[in-house]
C-alpha cells in the first residue's frame, strides 16, 4: 500500500496496513483508504484526508488527527481514546461504539455522525458540532455548567439593556408570543432562547457591550445547555435581579426597572 501527501509524493509504502504505529502521515491522502483495524495508535495524521475511509475496529490510540478530514469515514469500534481531534471533521462519520473517552474533539464537526454506543467519558467537546448527531445510548456524556433553575448567572447587554431584538426589564424576561424554544442539546447557540454564562465568560465574549446584568433561572424556566458548550447556555425565561455599567461599575438597576 502507497501513501502520499497533499502534493502526492510518496511518504509511506508497505505491503502491511498493520505496522503503521507512531508513522508520520502528515497531510496523507487516505480517502476511500482501506484500513480495517489498522494499527495507527501515536500516529501523526494531522491534516490528513480520511474522507470516506474504512477505520473499523482501527486502533488509533493517542493518534494526531487535528483537523484531518474524517467526512463519513467508517470508525464504528475504533478505539479513539486520548486521540486528537480538534477541529477534525467528522461529519456523517459512522463512530458506533466507538472508543472516544478522553479524545479532545473541540471544534471538531460531527453533524450526523453516528455515535450510537460511543464512549466519550472524559472526552472535550467544547464547541464541537453536534447538529443532527445520533447520540442514543451514548456513554459519558456529561452538563460541565450543571445549570438547574434556581442558579444566578450573568449575561451583557448593548446600550438601553436591549439583545438580539428583545428589550429588556429587571425582573422576568420571557420569550416574544409564537416562539419556540430551541431545546436541542445538540445545538451550540441556539434560538430562540436567552442565553447566559458566567461573568468572565460574558466579559471576555463581549468586551464591548456595556452593560452587564446578573439573572437568575426562574424555578420554572426550560433550560438548554449543549453537550458541546463553550461556556454558555440558553433558557426560555430569565430574571433579571441587579445591572451594571461595565466601564464604571456602578449599579445602574433602577435605571430599567
Amino acid at each position: 500500500m502507497k501513501i502520499c501527501n497533499t502534493k502526492g509524493e510518496t511518504i509511506w509504502q508497505s505491503e502491511s496496513v498493520n505496522c503503521l504505529r507512531g508513522a508520520d502521515l502528515y497531510g496523507a491522502v487516505l480517502s476511500g483508504a482501506n484500513l480495517n483495524g489498522a494499527v495507527l495508535s501515536g500516529a501523526n495524521l494531522y491534516g490528513a484526508n480520511l474522507r470516506g475511509a474504512n477505520l473499523y475496529g482501527a486502533d488509533l490510540y493517542r493518534a494526531n488527527l487535528y483537523g484531518a478530514d474524517l467526512r463519513k469515514a467508517n470508525l464504528s469500534g475504533a478505539n479513539l481514546r486520548g486521540a486528537n481531534l480538534y477541529g477534525a471533521d467528522l461529519s456523517g462519520a459512522d463512530l458506533y461504539e466507538a472508543d472516544l473517552s478522553g479524545a479532545n474533539l473541540r471544534k471538531a464537526n460531527l453533524r450526523k455522525a453516528n455515535l450510537r454506543g460511543a464512549d466519550l467519558c472524559g472526552a472535550d467537546l467544547c464547541g464541537a458540532g453536534l447538529y443532527e448527531a445520533d447520540l442514543t445510548d451514548t456513554k459519558g456524556l456529561i452538563k460541565i455548567m450543571g445549570v438547574t433553575q434556581g442558579n444566578f448567572y450573568w449575561k451583557r447587554f448593548d446600550k438601553g439593556l436591549k439583545n438580539n431584538g428583545y428589550q429588556f426589564k429587571v425582573g422576568v424576561n420571557t420569550l416574544k408570543d409564537g416562539e419556540v424554544f430551541a431545546s436541542d442539546e445538540r445545538i451550540l447557540c441556539s434560538y430562540p432562547g436567552f442565553h447566559f454564562a458566567s461573568r468572565s465568560w460574558c466579559a471576555g465574549e463581549y468586551p464591548n457591550r456595556p452593560l452587564e446584568a446578573l439573572i437568575r433561572i426562574p424555578e420554572d424556566a426550560k433550560i438548554n445547555e449543549p453537550w458541546a458548550t463553550d461556556g454558555k447556555a440558553s433558557a426560555d425565561m430569565i430574571e433579571i435581579i441587579k445591572v451594571f455599567d461595565v466601564n464604571t461599575g456602578k449599579d445602574v438597576t433602577d435605571q430599567y426597572r
